[in-house]
């Protein structure tokens, strides 16, 4: 099995592309430690994942709360002794809305989940990592990362950040044989994409758009980018230190597929 015996902490596992991945994970044979602000949402993957003989530790958390990233961190180890994977894909897309009409608040509530909970994870975890020489950091980005679009300027910001982030990262445990990747996982199915669905097209103009590609039946279901970070996350992906992958990229996805099926 292509993840057998390792370690990944996925973050933002409760709900689409991070349950995906999770559920996947499992299958490729890694022991998953699940989290999300959301409870209920965890052990509802993680009773999934049991009734397929998975292993899943399930560890409710903030990623914006450095104490509860550490808790992730620890529990973690004291379960399982090791650490091989980290996903950082927990994210929120809101507020919607003009610069000049936003709260700061919401702002800054929204670059603590999106650009500093990246870090805490990761910071959390390189320790470990570097001490076993070894191992494997995804980001999960979005293609308005090299975008400008109206009404999501925060998002765009974050995932622009998490993008220049994840290459310097890169750069600096290159020597440590830690691996550090970013996905842009395209248009995808999830909740996310409802809320872009359901806000005023006042606050976010381009709304339509999005509303259109959805009823064409043209979204990504989560699965697709899923198995993109199983193969990140796997030794598929040892040369690959540094670099940003885009899901809808045909070359890329058929690598996927065919490496994943010999595996």
């Amino acid at each position: 099995m292509l993840l057998q015996n390792k370690v990944a902490i996925i973050t933002g596992a409760g709900r689409g592309i991070g349950r995906a991945t999770a559920m996947q994970m499992a299958q490729a044979g890694a022991k998953v430690v699940i989290a999300s602000r959301s409870e209920a949402e965890l052990y509802d993957v993680a009773c999934h994942l049991g009734c397929e003989g998975c292993e899943a530790l399930v560890v409710p958390t903030d990623v914006s709360h450095e104490d509860q990233v550490q808790r992730l961190a620890a529990a973690a180890l004291n379960r399982f002794g090791r650490i091989d994977i980290l996903i950082n894909n927990a994210s929120v897309i809101k507020p919607f809305g003009m610069v000049a009409d936003t709260q700061p608040e919401a702002w800054k509530q929204q670059l603590l989940i999106n650009i500093y909970g990246s870090y805490l994870c990761t910071h959390a975890v390189l320790p470990h990592m570097i001490g076993q020489k070894s191992g494997h950091i995804v980001f999960v980005s979005s293609g308005v990362a090299v975008k400008n679009i109206t009404g999501v300027a925060g998002y765009n910001a974050s995932k622009a950040a998490i993008e220049r982030f994840a290459g310097t990262l890169a750069l600096e445990v290159a020597e440590q044989n830690v691996v550090v990747t970013s996905l842009r996982p395209g248009k995808v199915d999830t909740e996310m994409q409802s809320e872009i669905r359901e806000t005023a097209v006042t606050e976010f103009p381009r709304g339509d758009e999005w509303r259109q590609v959805y009823l064409d039946g043209e979204l990504l279901t989560p699965d697709i980018p899923a198995r993109a970070l199983v193969w990140l996350s796997s030794e598929f992906a040892h040369a690959e230190n540094g670099k940003t992958f885009v899901v809808t990229d045909e070359d890329f996805f058929e690598r996927v597929v065919k490496d994943l099926a010999s595996a």
